[in-house]
């Protein structure tokens, strides 16, 4: 399979510099393991987007963080986090993420997403764990036989409340998504999708759901932990009496372990096992339910990096990421106190088409390997950068924003 680019050209120039001077301002252990001072008031923070991707195309854009910060509030009042992506061959994202720890009163936490992502070259290799790729399929006039047009525009809240003085938070939520399929993308040829639709395409879907959920939460951090448990157990009802499509439910359970192994290195490691039940359309396969910000795959920034995007999707799946974090220097960038760290990691999964089987755990796994740096300015801004490779692509690069899990 041929490899895949996403490279973010100032945030590899800004964070080669920080790492060629992190050397020289690091700071003893001591100072590294006090406590920083807690902040006040307004924080903004972004980086330009800029992208060369093999299916997109170039790229530009803009992914920001504004936070507001109160007295003895930990990790920060609210955020609000905007995300502009525009791409030559058809990517139009325009999306924001809410986040309200310490707004309503009593204990209350708020989260929302809204947003209108258009993607003309979404991935789609079938449904299966073992799905074949045939890069003969993608000559011309069929350049985007392993794609599909989509333009999604979803909405959705949650609210999470403290049960008594324990780490564990109950959470309720809803949501509404809109979907337009285009089974061949710029008219160009035929698609692995307009084969199996035979050449028809779908009606719009709507996936208008409620969910609910069990949270325990013991981080020392929320944002860069070092030691502590997060884990969640999820279920989202999409039903045709809500105004969707279809009926289906899906039901996801993650655990996320963070054990300090010395004074400034972390091992973090996530597992997540997922079912869906019912008739799910194709396009809601590749999403990975979580309690703050969806992901997608098998494959890609956020499940397997060094698999290509959505490379494998499935009614069923479970997903491993192991991860060595080492915060290498302490360093001031404009004034601000900041950090770098570098991470080696280990992702590994499966899907099943139909239903998980645990005797099938450990068959047929999908892996990617590589390394990442982080670099923090201030309390919760950390721009991020991996690089990850698999017997389906090398040096698959990700640039994006804060931590995996």
């Amino acid at each position: 399979m041929r490899p895949r680019f996403s490279v973010c050209i100032p945030g590899i120039i800004f964070g080669l510099l920080v790492v060629a001077t992190a050397g020289a301002q690091q700071r003893d252990d001591r100072a590294a393991a006090a406590p920083s001072r807690i902040p006040k008031g307004w924080d903004v923070a972004g980086v330009p987007a800029l992208n060369f991707d093999a299916d997109e195309g170039f790229g530009f854009g803009f992914a920001g963080e504004v936070y507001n910060y109160g007295a003895g509030v930990q990790p920060y009042r609210f955020t609000i986090q905007p995300t502009v992506l525009i791409t030559t061959q058809g990517r139009r994202d325009i999306t924001v993420f809410f986040d309200a720890p310490a707004v309503l009163p009593a204990g209350w936490r708020v989260s929302a997403f809204v947003g209108r992502e258009q993607q003309l070259a979404q991935p789609y290799y079938g449904i299966g764990n073992a799905t074949p790729y045939d890069p003969v399929l993608e000559q011309a006039p069929n350049s985007y036989f392993y794609r599909f047009g989509r333009v999604r525009l979803r909405a959705s809240a949650d609210v999470q409340h403290r049960i008594g003085n324990s780490s564990a938070r109950l959470l309720v939520g809803g949501g509404f998504s809109r979907s337009t399929i285009d089974p061949t993308p710029h008219d160009s040829g035929t698609t692995l999708l307009a084969a199996q639709m035979n050449g028809q395409p779908p009606a719009p879907d709507r996936a208008n759901y409620v969910r609910a959920g069990l949270l325990w939460d013991s981080r020392d951090h929320e944002i860069g932990p070092s030691s502590g448990t997060w884990a969640e157990a999820l279920v989202q009802r999409v039903s045709k009496e809500l105004g969707a499509s279809e009926d289906f439910t899906r039901w996801t359970a993650t655990v996320r372990q963070y054990v300090p192994v010395a004074s400034r290195l972390t091992f973090a490691q996530r597992v997540v096992a997922q079912q869906i039940d019912g008739d799910a359309p194709f396009n809601e396969l590749a999403t990975i339910q979580s309690s703050f910000k969806q992901g997608e795959g098998l494959g890609g920034s956020s499940s397997i990096r060094g698999i290509p995007k959505d490379r494998y999707i499935g009614k069923a799946l479970l997903l491993s990421n192991s991860e060595l974090r080492w915060r290498a220097g302490e360093l001031s960038v404009f004034g601000r106190r900041s950090f770098v760290a570098l991470s080696g990691f280990v992702d590994a999964g499966r899907v099943w088409s139909d239903w998980l089987k645990i005797d099938q755990a450990f068959d047929d796994l999908h892996v990617g390997y590589g390394g990442g740096v982080r670099v923090g300015v201030g309390p919760s801004f950390i721009v991020a950068t991996d690089v990850g490779h698999s017997k389906e692509s090398t040096a698959a690069v990700y640039i994006g924003l804060g931590w995996m899990y």
